[in-house]
């Protein structure tokens, strides 16, 4: 198989391991929580430790392939990608909280731990390929499991029925998780001074070009805080939006249809960012990104008009998997560039999950009892423009210094 078969097969797996472990592992939940709510009288701050909790495990997920690998990233891949598919049929044989929480705290390592190793194993086989321009269609099943799950859940999830809905969404990721584990295989290994004389690749690939240039702390330090800030920021809306909806007694039967909205949103952002990022720079591109996101997150304060509340979700979801891709990108980028060691995808995503860990449990004190999540919108705006702050100095930081 060629190089660049082999980097479309491993795309293609990828996107199956990302849908898997973060539209259907992760963000059905958002979806879903509104009826488990009313199921199991769960309350407001329970239902957002539930969430932190998850955060926790993607956080310490993130950090597993920096300090072990069990055999190859790709064997790792299927192990971890097994067990999260487990753990969400699991959450539909329960109503146990405690064991909800033990479930959500390992289904928060899996998907962490295959994020990070996908995105490594998809992004190198790309950049072996030449192909690394179309790294954002990786991150664009996340959109599209959204999509399709929230309208899975609009037609057939009440109070009832939501038990099923994570047995049979469990059972669908397990289809899926299959062909992950018997079709995805190692990237080839290529020595340094290693030439081709096939067309296309006579010549040495970029991404095993030896490095000359060391990171700039400055500005990663100032990119890293950028990209916290979004993962605390994006998470309040992404925690919370089909509750918000919810709790607006004209639009409450169509909650479901937001999360749909903002899947329909993701499915293109993540090819158009990269695009937008391509012909005016990842610097504008991700200062773009972080307005239209605080515009989106803010909407639903200013207005609970049912346009209002589409147009916040189409550009909370064609945003924050763009700024995931732009950030991600820029830092698989920077471990080819430079002399650093750090593994920027992992490190990036801690940071980021960071952040995404603490804002539920901030925002579930602020939302309280009474159901008013205004509060806790304005709290992500306010972190959100922090980051876009960040993200301009980080960026004026590198255009001075040698990256």
């Amino acid at each position: 198989m060629t190089v660049v078969k082999h980097a479309y097969r491993q795309l293609l797996l990828g996107m199956c391991a990302l849908l898997i472990v973060m539209a259907i592992g992760r963000f059905v939940y958002t979806s879903m929580m509104p009826f488990m709510q009313h199921g199991t009288n769960m309350t407001n701050q329970q239902a957002s430790l539930l969430a932190s909790v998850n955060y926790l495990g993607y956080l310490i997920g993130a950090m597993i392939p920096m300090w072990y690998v069990f055999k190859s990233k790709v064997t790792d891949i299927k192990i971890y990608l097994i067990i999260n598919i487990v753990t969400t049929i699991a959450t539909g044989l329960t109503d146990d909280y405690i064991i909800w929480n033990i479930l959500r705290l390992i289904s928060g390592i899996t998907s962490g731990t295959v994020f990070v190793l996908a995105s490594n194993v998809v992004l190198e086989a790309l950049k072996l390929a030449r192909k690394g321009s179309i790294s954002g269609f990786l991150y664009s099943a996340v959109g599209i499991g959204l999509f399709l799950s929230s309208i899975f859940v609009l037609l057939f999830t009440n109070t009832k029925t939501w038990s099923l809905t994570w047995v049979i969404l469990g059972v669908i990721s397990l289809a899926l998780g299959l062909c992950v584990v018997l079709f995805m295989k190692e990237n080839p290994v290529i020595q340094q001074n290693n030439t081709r004389k096939s067309s296309g690749h006579e010549q040495q690939s970029e991404s095993i070009k030896t490095p000359t240039t060391t990171l700039n702390k400055k500005f990663i330090g100032f990119y890293y805080i950028a990209y916290f800030c979004e993962g605390a920021g994006y998470i309040v809306t992404g925690t919370f939006l089909v509750s918000i909806v919810k709790s607006i007694p004209e639009l409450s039967n169509y909650a479901a249809l937001s999360w749909m909205f903002v899947g329909l949103g993701a499915i293109p952002s993540t090819v158009v960012w990269s695009i937008i990022a391509e012909k005016y720079g990842f610097n504008k591109a991700i200062y773009s990104a972080f307005v239209l996101q605080i515009i989106g997150v803010i909407c639903p304060v200013i207005s609970h008009h049912s346009l209002s509340l589409i147009i916040s979700a189409l550009l909370f979801g064609g945003t924050f998997l763009g700024l995931t891709t732009l950030f991600m990108s820029q830092g698989q980028t920077l471990m080819y560039q430079t002399t650093s060691k750090t593994n920027l995808v992992a490190t990036l995503t801690i940071v980021y999950s960071i952040g995404q860990m603490i804002a539920p449990s901030i925002a579930g004190v602020l939302i309280g009892e009474g159901n008013n999540y205004n509060a806790a919108l304005i709290f992500a705006t306010a972190v959100l423009l922090i980051g876009l702050f960040c993200s301009i100095i980080s960026f004026k930081i590198k255009k001075r210094g040698e990256i």
